[in-house]
């Protein structure tokens, strides 16, 4: 699975960045996946892994108007821009607004290694896509279908809290 720069830093591996895969459809919807770099030593001193690299996958349609709307107004857009109607601009916002569902993480120290394993783990998640969609994403119970909608405290309507 190849991934293209959507944004960062010109040098991520130091800085951080992230990636978009070609536009996915899995029947229903269609879905992107977003593979971002973060190096810890931006963030904290001496951390013990450099490096954080995550997959996570968004849905334009599936996080409706409403949500893509607070998600333009976050970032300082009135939503009228012309860039808005393209799909992977979309994509950025709603990621950066957190209306997505993470897939997969890891922490280390080799980068080489740890984007590796995200682009199995893409593969991996993309042929099995509904399986890890139906997933609890986090402690309440909320799946990867609701986390994607927008709607992270949906565990709670499920009685799924433990």
């Amino acid at each position: 699975m190849k991934f293209k720069f959507l944004t960062g830093d010109i040098n991520w591996w130091t800085f951080g960045g992230k990636f978009i895969s070609r536009k996915f459809n899995n029947g229903e919807f269609d879905y992107w996946f977003v593979l971002e770099v973060l190096n810890w030593n931006e963030h904290e001193r001496n951390p013990k892994e450099t490096y954080n690299v995550s997959l996570s996958s968004v849905s334009p349609s599936e996080a409706g108007e409403k949500n893509l709307k607070s998600a333009c107004d976050s970032c300082g857009f009135n939503g009228t821009e012309d860039f808005l109607k393209d799909p992977i601009a979309q994509v950025d916002i709603l990621h950066s607004y957190g209306v997505h569902t993470p897939v997969w993480s890891a922490n280390g120290n080799n980068l080489k290694k740890l984007l590796r394993e995200a682009h199995r783990q893409a593969v991996c998640v993309n042929g099995l896509y509904g399986f890890h969609m139906d997933q609890p994403v986090n402690s309440i119970g909320t799946s990867g279908w609701d986390a994607q909608k927008g709607n992270i405290l949906a565990g709670l309507n499920k009685g799924g809290a433990r």
